[in-house]
């Protein structure tokens, strides 16, 4: 029995797991979306929680899930970014401002293509949602590179790695200040005491237990300053000490429980899509236009901000070719998580105009991960 759960934690904790468990999930959501979409929407309509102490209402399965489980999985790529920053290739701070850059040209040409579209075909929803399709699907994106074989480079890895946090967490920070809800003054001057106070205290902590508390403190701050919570799990995982064995430990049981629990149950409540909302030109323009934008978008907006980045003096890693920065800018055009995050609070998860982009989201981001598959492999027959 012990022999059998290491084998189904070592196989959680590889990278395509997320990825499978993720498409299981929504899979799962678009079957029972369509075979029963009233008990499916009452995930996000039925008042199952409570008010938690005295300031965030955790009102349904939904708001479980995205407000609280999602935090849990950005602490796991928190932890493996600052492992990377301390012990891996980014140790190198000049390695990591390629892939930020490359970040903020695919946000900018994607939310660019949006309001453009949107003003050019007089669909509102565009220049709303601009925001929509900035973010790339960390989980996904790494589960397409590890299923394409060990050839590649082993800083390919890493530069989507931390491209992909970078436009996440940067995505959220824009949602949360041009979303519907706004931050609080007093919640953010008691998160800034939080982060000021226990940033340093993070570092030397010794143990597991300390790091817990200080991430559950980390996500009330944000929930009192009304920021979305999620982005704790980030702060929290990026601050502690990765250099310490307990902090291994402590990645690999959130990789796990994110990867086996927190992406399929968000891919569940936030993966359904509304059919009997779909019909007419309207539906079908935002889901092309939203499968252009991701797709036409990250790459050209990806491939830019390296090329800046490079010519500014700070190259990727010498192992990464031009095409293959290219090949992981289509990768990048795989978004679920964080766009749906983004749409589910600007136009409500059972809204007509979120069904389509949630169509649109889901066909750029296959497409994207059979193109970027297709290409990478030839790349790696080519180095193999």
């Amino acid at each position: 029995m012990a022999s059998l759960a290491r084998r189904l934690s070592r196989a959680a904790r590889r990278e395509y797991t997320s990825a499978l468990t993720l498409s299981v999930g929504v899979a799962v959501a678009l079957a029972w979306s369509a075979a029963s979409p009233s008990s499916y929407f009452a995930l996000d309509a039925d008042h199952v929680a409570w008010r938690l102490a005295g300031f965030l209402e955790v009102g349904t399965a939904h708001d479980l899930v995205v407000n609280g489980l999602m935090a849990v999985f950005f602490a796991a790529v928190g932890l493996e970014l600052s492992r990377e920053l301390t012990r891996g290739v980014l140790t190198r701070r000049a390695h990591a401002v390629a892939p930020v850059v490359g970040a903020l040209g695919g946000m900018a040409a994607t939310a660019l293509g949006s309001l453009a579209l949107g003003h050019l075909l007089g669909r509102a929803a565009l220049v709303r949602g601009w925001g929509v399709p900035m973010a790339t699907d960390v989980a996904f994106s790494l589960g397409v590179v590890a299923l394409v074989g060990r050839r590649l480079p082993p800083a390919l890895r890493t530069f989507l790695l931390t491209l992909a946090i970078a436009d996440d967490v940067a995505s959220v920070v824009v949602l949360t200040f041009t979303g519907t809800t706004h931050p609080r003054p007093v919640g953010l001057s008691v998160l800034a005491l939080v982060v000021v106070v226990g940033t340093p205290l993070a570092r030397r902590l010794d143990r597991a237990g300390p790091a817990v508390a200080f991430f559950v403190a980390t996500w009330l701050g944000f929930a009192w300053a009304n920021v979305d919570p999620a982005l704790a799990g980030v702060l929290a995982g990026g601050v502690v000490n990765t250099g310490a064995v307990w902090c291994d430990r402590l990645e690999q049981r959130t990789t796990v429980l994110s990867a086996t629990v927190v992406l399929p149950l968000f891919a569940l409540v936030a993966g359904g899509v509304a059919w009997r909302e779909l019909s007419g030109p309207t539906t079908l323009t935002l889901v092309l236009a939203t499968v252009a934008i991701r797709l036409v978008g990250k790459v050209v907006g990806i491939a830019g901000g390296v090329g800046l980045a490079r010519l500014a003096g700070y190259p990727p890693h010498p192992t990464l070719s031009t095409r293959l920065v290219v090949q992981v800018a289509v990768i990048c055009a795989i978004g679920f998580t964080v766009p749906l995050l983004f749409a589910g609070t600007l136009f409500g998860s059972a809204s007509p105009t979120y069904a389509a982009l949630d169509l649109g989201l889901l066909a750029s981001s296959v497409v994207a991960a059979l193109l970027g598959t297709w290409l990478l492999r030839r790349s790696a027959r080519s180095l193999g």
